[in-house]
């Protein structure tokens, strides 16, 4: 009886030796799984990019007065704010990330990367100052070019798009400027995300603890 009940002790030991030898999965990090970054990054780019087309396609029929403008009325609300939540969450996403593996380094906390878009003169502004910090954050060593790019072209989109309607009185809404500062301003959204979202996810597994295993069951008594 006493042989066998060292043997089991035996042969849990290196049972338990062997689990704490083998590779732990790792946690997750905060805010969510890298698999819900990822899928809430791709939904902010399909939003985006249905946006764009959908718009380059009104503007060249004929804009707000157009036969496709009326059909699709009801669906225009969803084509505007779909793309916009999507991609506040996913802002909001990357700057709640950046604490992981930099934190104290953001100026403005995470609530700005909402608010800061309803705030008259700062939502000019801010929002690209937390775009770039996020970046620096997360790519220390690479280029913010990407990031001012879409910065101009979103800047182009809205108040340069606003500023030709009007001195020109199109009526249509669309303009040959708006068309192509909406393209820029859409496709550069859409590979910012790509790249922020890439650089981020491996900075996350990177930074990833592993998990320890459940320590060994005690042995029964002879």
């Amino acid at each position: 009886m006493t042989s066998t009940a060292g043997t089991f002790r035996w042969g849990l030991a290196v049972h338990s030796e062997s689990a704490y030898d083998q590779p732990q999965p790792q946690v997750l990090p905060e805010h969510g799984s890298l698999a819900g970054f990822r899928r809430l990054a791709v939904a902010a780019q399909t939003a985006i990019g249905v946006q764009t087309a959908w718009s380059l396609v009104l503007g060249a029929t004929g804009g707000t007065r157009s036969t496709l403008f009326s059909v699709s009325l009801l669906l225009v609300p969803v084509l505007f704010f779909a793309p916009v939540v999507l991609f506040i969450l996913w802002f909001r996403r990357c700057r709640l990330n950046v604490d992981r593996f930099g934190p104290g380094l953001q100026k403005y906390s995470a609530g700005w990367t909402i608010g800061a878009w309803f705030i008259p003169l700062a939502m000019w502004w801010i929002p690209r100052r937390i775009a770039l910090d996020i970046w620096r954050i997360t790519a220390p060593t690479a280029s913010a070019w990407l990031i001012n790019a879409w910065w101009a072209a979103w800047l182009a989109k809205t108040l340069g798009s606003l500023w030709i309607s009007r001195i020109s009185g199109n009526a249509t809404g669309y303009s040959l400027f708006d068309m192509a500062a909406g393209l820029a301003a859409g496709a550069l959204a859409i590979l910012m995300i790509q790249q922020v979202t890439s650089h981020q996810e491996a900075r996350l597994r990177a930074t990833a603890q592993p998990v320890p295993p459940a320590p060994p069951a005690p042995a029964p008594h002879a």
